[in-house]
């Protein structure tokens, strides 16, 4: 039997419809009608004050003075529940008009949806009363409420934001949006054009974290005001008004906006606190709810004296910018803020990898990270200055193993030998070329090297550098061999399927352990993966894998990052990197081919590079060797000089006879042999 709607809901429906906006400020409507969730399934009314910097941005968001609204902000602040949620909250309740809610993937905008917003309307009974009763109105990405406004909740779509209009849209964590949307540039035009019909009524609003890194070395803020120049929503801060928090010194009474960065703090008693720039006396954190009660916020070009009196006018902009760096959020301590990022430091200190403190630089202090060696030109002549007199291709007394990298090139093989110490300190013991095969011409002459082609040639690389032996400086009768050897399996068509062929050929003789193939992979994964190609299934491909041959798989960009700033260590210690005299000025340009640029390392001049991507693919031996993790007072044997040496025969001209087959690398941790679709292993 079908229903119908009662009198007394059609008149209230109606009513709705035609209840005239109602012209209170944002942050009341909020505060009166919006309930928090909280943990256990209780609830209570959002409060202004545990998050006082937010009053100005929400009540912006009903400014008709302004196009848009826009929070650069670090986690745990409170940006999403005041601005986006309040929001909802506001235009529901006071002021109804179509919004769009845009989250960076379907996932995040379906949780969104099905914990935020449907509590959000469950706990608020001014928002449940106007929900429309209709189940057909409720669902996960589209809601709609008795007057005829509708919700909508998705993701960077260009058919989401074309061919209609609405009056509110939202961009949420919008520095995690895909940079091109549709191949017409990012969501912010497409979404703040939809708003314009309903010309001042409409309303963009854009939130997030900062998520891009900076992308002009060179730059120094002359003005506090102004956001670093890294695209995303910094971009679109400084279009607009570019209003930064302030909050006064307890000890000086003079205002200050808190800097995003570690230096700001100073730890006194085993506890963080703020320096202040005027008469650097460290604040307690205790103090910070008292200092946010008491901050403001300055537009560019505006004062504030110790009253609390703003002088100046902010410029007028078509949108409302707002900045809050991480040590004024309300929901993170200065203690933790500064402990993970030390950890953090430690971090890149000990394995080179940035990313744990570039999320912690953009998400927690909230401001645009800056990588280590983004755009450092170095120069080869600089780095040929630090040369050491060491003596040629011998073992230093204190190089404790061993490890070698190949790269592959059309017509030679580039070989360049490290010798490791504790703490990852490295000395380059050797850089060679092998250009002729032991293939004979018609003439008797050895044949030039063809690693695309001829299988043959590979073999070389076992005992003239996986078995090459280096005597020690003090010993010339016994010496070190690599204990493992990277080989580019990577390159010119035909290289990767003899590269596999060679591995083949390593393991029938025992060396297969210590033939480690390499590969550039993807930037966003680990350091180092373990996989197993296969394809077996797949007719075009000639590599000619099933499964069996293993590929490391190296993140050059965390691994570049970890070898730059190496190459600028001063002193000898840990990290540092001994280069010997014998080498001419072309091995120190090649180490300095690459510059680091925001899109990752790029040979802008297109130099020879093979020194830097070496010192690249040596390393990643010491990772898959786990050398980071040893005891240096109980080193595994093969970290061990006294056990690990060879007997070297010297042969008429001095130099050290080819050695046969070794012992078996040190195991980098071999899980049990998985499946075909989970074969990986990374660190």
């Amino acid at each position: 039997m079908a229903s119908f709607a009662s009198c007394s809901e059609i008149m209230r429906g109606a009513a709705e419809i035609l209840r005239p906006p109602r012209r209170i400020p944002v942050v009341d409507a909020v505060e009166q009608h919006m309930r928090i969730y909280l943990p256990g399934g209780s609830n209570e009314n959002w409060n202004r004050e545990r998050t006082p910097y937010m009053v100005k941005p929400m009540n912006r968001l009903a400014d008709r003075s302004v196009e848009g609204v826009v929070f650069v902000g670090p986690s745990r602040s409170g940006k999403t529940a005041a601005l986006v949620d309040g929001f909802l909250v506001y235009a529901v309740v006071c002021d109804p008009g179509d919004m769009h809610i845009i989250h960076m993937t379907q996932a995040t905008a379906q949780r969104y949806s099905q914990t935020r917003i449907d509590r959000l309307n469950e706990h608020s009974p001014a928002m449940r009363e106007r929900l429309s009763p209709y189940a057909s109105d409720d669902n996960v990405f589209g809601k709609r409420y008795r007057h005829g406004m509708t919700l909508s909740i998705g993701w960077p779509s260009i058919t989401q934001l074309s061919s209609f209009d609405i009056r509110y849209v939202c961009l949420t964590d919008y520095d995690r949006f895909p940079e091109d949307v549709g191949r017409e540039g990012d969501v912010f035009v497409p979404a703040r054009k939809r708003t314009q019909t309903f010309m001042s009524a409409g309303k963009v609003l854009v939130e997030s974290s900062p998520g891009k890194i900076l992308s002009d070395p060179k730059w120094q803020h002359d003005n506090p005001h102004e956001g670093p120049p890294c695209g995303g929503i910094f971009a679109i801060y400084n279009q607009g008004d570019r209003n930064r928090w302030y909050w006064p010194c307890h000890h000086c009474l003079d205002y200050f906006t808190a800097a995003p960065a570690r230096d700001a703090f100073a730890i006194v008693d085993g506890h963080a606190g703020l320096i202040c720039p005027h008469c650097g006396c460290v604040i307690p954190a205790d103090r910070k709810p008292r200092m946010n009660a008491k901050g403001d916020w300055l537009g560019d070009g505006q004062t504030i004296d110790r009253r609390g009196e703003i002088s100046g006018d902010a410029p007028v902009t078509a949108l409302g910018s707002y900045w809050l760096t991480g040590p004024a959020a309300a929901y993170q301590s200065w203690d933790s803020l500064v402990q993970r990022y030390d950890q953090a430091a430690k971090t890149l200190e000990r394995t080179g990898d940035e990313k744990p403190l570039q999320a912690l630089v953009t998400t927690d202090f909230g401001t645009a990270y800056r990588p280590r060696n983004l755009n450092v030109l170095r120069d080869g002549r600089v780095l040929a200055g630090r040369a050491e007199d060491l003596e040629k291709r011998t073992v230093p007394p204190d190089v404790r193993y061993l490890t070698a990298a190949v790269d592959v090139q059309k017509d030679r093989f580039v070989v360049q030998v490290m010798g490791w110490g504790p703490g990852n300190e490295r000395w380059l013991i050797d850089r060679y070329n092998l250009r002729w095969s032991r293939r004979l011409g018609g003439n008797g002459e050895p044949e030039p090297i063809d690693p695309a082609r001829q299988l043959p040639d590979w073999s070389i690389l076992l005992d003239q550098v996986a078995c090459k032996p280096y005597p020690f400086a003090e010993r010339a009768d016994r010496g070190l061999i690599p204990v493992a050897v990277a080989v580019d399996s990577g390159g010119k068509a035909g290289v990767t399927e003899r590269a596999y062929a060679f591995w083949r050929q390593a393991r029938s003789v025992g060396l297969g352990a210590r033939v480690m193939l390499v590969k550039g992979g993807s930037h966003g994964g680990p350091r180092i993966s373990r996989t197993f190609p296969d394809s077996s299934a797949r007719a075009d491909r000639k590599a000619n894998a099933m499964g069996e041959v293993p590929v490391w798989m190296l993140n050059t960009m965390i691994l570049k990052d970890s070898l730059a700033a190496d190459l600028e260590r001063a002193e000898p210690g840990p990290g540092y990197i001994h280069f010997p005299n014998w080498l001419g000025p072309w091995f120190f340009d090649e180490l300095a081919a690459e510059t680091r640029t925001a899109k990752g390392w790029e040979n802008l001049s297109n130099d020879r590079n093979e020194a830097f991507d070496l010192c690249v693919y040596n390393h990643a031996v010491a990772l898959m060797v786990r050398a980071e993790h040893i005891n240096w007072d109980k080193p595994p044997a093969w970290a061990d000089p006294e056990r690990s040496a060879v007997a070297i025969d010297l042969i008429g001209d001095g130099e050290p006879a080819p050695q046969p087959p070794a012992p078996k690398a040190p195991p980098a941790k071999r899980p049990p042999r998985p499946r075909a679709d989970q074969r990986s292993w990374s660190l």
